[in-house]
């Protein structure tokens, strides 16, 4: 199967959300996301139906209502939230109705409330940006509960894009969602991009969790930003930038072949050898 923007679009124009979330913002939202979507599963398309897989992150559940109609068959969803929390999630594609199990629990602080090696795919999309403390808890706990072999997807910006090349010259911020968010709260950190990760850096998260590469591409998912630049000296811009994997989102599908070798990696400034020695 092929999936792309009209796929994706066809799914949102009949999406029932749970919740309230079917109101137009929300619906807007995912609007905005088709190409990135469009984008994710063409990463996917290719693995097996019968998979069992956890969707991180799944709210507002636009990933999770295409995946569901297109991909798989089996799928567990899970979303910030007191820790071992449940719920049923229902949601509908046209006259198709889809019910998920809803876990809730902190990523980066909690063990995963799930058994050893319940898996065999974990998505995670656009939810490493957003992470404050300890992305490789995500990682750790991501190995622990995929069996062996499972894969680990991920999707987040790329923060060595031709995109943000441009944007640090025309001094602006090089991230999609920079903004401080009040009241302050846990969630409203979460709700702002506190790191954007570079490829190496990504692919660094990735060795230490004891993940082996399957596939790594960047794509673009968002209209191109020229921050007032001519065409002409954007074009010359891109003279000085090679264009291997300098897209504005990163595609990352990793499979688990060894227990974690490295918990706090000190590589690519992900953190500090002081801290853990």
């Amino acid at each position: 199967m092929i999936i792309d923007d009209n796929v994706v679009l066809e799914v949102l124009e009949t999406l029932e959300l749970p919740f309230g979330l079917s109101n137009p913002a929300y619906m807007a939202y995912h609007r905005v996301f088709i190409r990135r979507y469009s984008n994710t599963l063409a990463c996917l398309v290719d693995l097996p139906r019968n998979l069992k897989v956890l969707e991180l992150a799944a709210s507002p559940y636009g990933m999770t209502a295409i995946l569901k109609r297109h991909l798989f068959d089996d799928l567990e969803v899970a979303n910030f939230g007191q820790c071992g929390e449940t719920r049923t999630v229902s949601l509908k594609v046209g006259a198709n109705g889809y019910c998920f199990k809803e876990t809730t629990f902190n990523a980066e602080t909690d063990a995963w409330p799930y058994p050893d090696q319940n898996f065999d795919l974990i998505v995670c999309c656009e939810m490493l940006e957003h992470l404050a403390m300890d992305p490789m808890n995500v990682f750790a706990e991501a190995n622990r509960v995929l069996r062996p072999g499972g894969r680990f997807f991920v999707s987040t910006p790329n923060a060595s894009s031709f995109q943000n090349a441009v944007k640090c010259l025309a001094f602006k911020a090089q991230s999609l969602s920079p903004h401080y968010r009040t009241p302050m709260s846990l969630a409203g950190i979460y709700q702002r991009h506190n790191r954007e990760l570079t490829p190496p850096a990504l692919q660094a998260l990735f060795s230490a969790g004891g993940f082996q590469r399957e596939a790594f591409t960047t794509s673009d998912s968002y209209p191109f930003d020229n921050c007032k630049f001519d065409d002409l000296l954007i074009d010359q811009f891109r003279r000085f930038f090679s264009t291997d994997m300098r897209s504005d989102t990163m595609n990352f599908l990793g499979r688990k072949v060894i227990p974690v070798t490295t918990r706090y990696p000190t590589i690519e400034d992900l953190y500090l050898q002081g801290d853990h020695s």
